[in-house]
């Protein structure tokens, strides 16, 4: 039963590692002592996978999509929308994860067929495997893993993990409460509304809906929002014991899916103590509001220029030409938004 803890460990700091920049390599030593109680197949993922981290020695880092759907029914295939998408880098030799997030508005090259929409409409289409070709396809991208799960597995993370401090807005505190009765009904675990503005100590619902806001402002300024709750829970797990972080990787591992192999968690975890949040930023950097067709879009100004910037900003790659097909997707942009067709 050993195995299935360690696998266990590995999964949630793919998971962490990528989502919230977790390394949960500490908790280790207590996984593995409580190994015997452990009896339920709980990973979905492959077992294969020596063949990728090779690969990934060679290039000397690990890229992972990371998607957030939005999921009533702890659906995670086809069929509902990314709520949230971001790219992580782990530079693999110094420790450093880069997180980028891709704003769901992007107007982007969806389909083999040249059809255009907005980015989160891939994964409604054909789920993590489809997103996973429309990133990398649109951004140069070669990503060797994908992890998806939807807002009840975040919730229980940071109920587990003891919560975060955030600084409520008056704008924001306008809104939340409503996000807040939204995700406690659609994720069936208890909250409560906030009192007022100001500091606040956020609770797994809470926190959850606090990044989720998006009707009083803009969703550059969610996936703000979503990026400062995945640094806060970095630094709480940093400091978690392994109890807590044990029952966090017993509590949320039947709820995600993922590519990664037992192989790829397990190298995570050997380093896991050395890992650091270095840089978020929001894809794309240059953009512009339009609306193509009836719908609502962010267009990259231009997407061979942010695609540029993308390759600086991951892997430090200053002289980075984009491919051909970069270049076409972006010239087919600009000719689709400067005229308002589809």
């Amino acid at each position: 039963m050993a195995g299935k803890w360690k696998w266990g460990f590995a999964l949630i700091a793919g998971i962490w590692a990528a989502f919230l920049g977790i390394g949960i390599g500490k908790g280790w030593n207590y996984a593995q002592s409580q190994a015997a109680e452990q009896t339920e197949e709980i990973w979905t993922a492959e077992e294969e996978s020596s063949g990728k981290e090779e690969e990934r020695k060679k290039k000397g880092s690990w890229t992972i999509a990371v998607f957030g759907v939005d999921s009533r029914d702890g659906q995670l295939d086809r069929g509902t929308r990314s709520d949230m998408e971001m790219v992580c880098s782990v530079n693999l030799d110094t420790g450093r994860i880069r997180l980028v997030s891709i704003y769901r508005d992007t107007y982007a090259r969806i389909g083999e067929n040249n059809q255009y929409d907005k980015i989160n409409q891939a994964y409604f289409l054909g789920g993590p495997k489809r997103a996973v070709q429309v990133l990398e396809e649109n951004l140069d991208l070669e990503i060797d893993d994908y992890i998806a799960f939807d807002w009840k597995t975040v919730a229980e993370a940071i109920n587990i993990l003891g919560g975060v401090d955030v600084d409520i807005s008056q704008e924001e505190f306008q809104v939340i409460n409503g996000f807040i009765t939204e995700t406690v009904e659609s994720t069936g675990i208890g909250s409560v509304h906030l009192a007022e503005p100001g500091f606040n100590h956020l609770d797994g619902v809470q926190a959850v809906a606090y990044g989720r806001l998006r009707k009083m402002d803009t969703d550059f300024a969610r996936t703000k929002r979503q990026r400062l709750v995945a640094q806060l829970i970095f630094e709480k797990a940093k400091k978690a014991d392994y109890k807590t972080l044990a029952a966090a990787a017993a509590k949320v591992l039947s709820q995600v899916s993922t590519s990664l192999g037992v192989q790829d968690g397990l190298n995570l975890v050997a380093g896991a103590e050395d890992f650091f949040l270095d840089q978020m930023e929001g894809f794309p950097f240059i953009l512009e509001d339009k609306i193509v067709g009836k719908k609502d879009c962010v267009i990259p100004v231009t997407l061979e220029e942010n695609v540029i910037r993308l390759h600086q900003f991951l892997y430090d790659k200053e002289d980075y030409q984009p491919s051909d097909e970069v270049k076409e997707i972006s010239r087919e942009i600009m000719l689709r938004t400067r005229t308002g067709s589809e």
